[in-house]
């Protein structure tokens, strides 16, 4: 465990989420992630803006690249991905799991601990968990730690 010293999300200066919706198409999905270097792409809903699920761009990957790309639920789409939606290969998170609300103002040691439970990454809301923010990785992490200056006892 790393000693963060009061840094809390925040401080990580994550780039905003780009977030998208089921009807999004897959291609202009993978475009998205691929141009922003994007992980994760969190789908939201259309109407209420609530969080549904995400899309991981090492997914979208290798089904694009696959020699004979699985079609959306077990369906065949031969045409073309290009008329896939994101709705049929967005993974969609559990209804009645209890999610940790990850903020801007949340320690670094709590994100540090969420991701050590075996999540790949976490969406940051705002309070409310109204409108998504960012998408924290553990690289980000990592990266935080390799630019902060360290302190040794002969500073204090």
């Amino acid at each position: 465990m790393h000693d963060f010293r009061g840094s809390t999300v925040e401080d990580l200066d994550l780039p905003p989420a780009f977030s998208i919706t089921p009807e999004t198409p897959l291609e202009h999905a993978l475009e998205l992630s691929f141009e922003r270097s994007y992980s994760y792409l969190p789908v939201i809903s259309s109407r209420s803006r609530s969080l549904l699920g995400y899309l991981s761009a090492e997914q979208l990957q290798k089904t694009f690249n696959s020699p004979s790309p699985p079609g959306p639920r077990g369906g065949d789409i031969e045409a073309g991905l290009a008329t896939a939606t994101v709705r049929s290969f967005m993974r969609k998170f559990p209804k009645k799991q209890a999610f940790q609300k990850i903020t801007p103002d949340t320690p670094l040691e709590d994100l540090e601990k969420f991701f050590d439970t075996g999540h790949d990454f976490a969406v940051v809301t705002d309070a409310d968990r109204r409108f998504v923010l960012a998408v924290a990785v553990p690289e980000d992490l990592q990266n935080f730690v390799k630019r902060r200056p360290s302190i040794s006892l002969g500073d204090i």
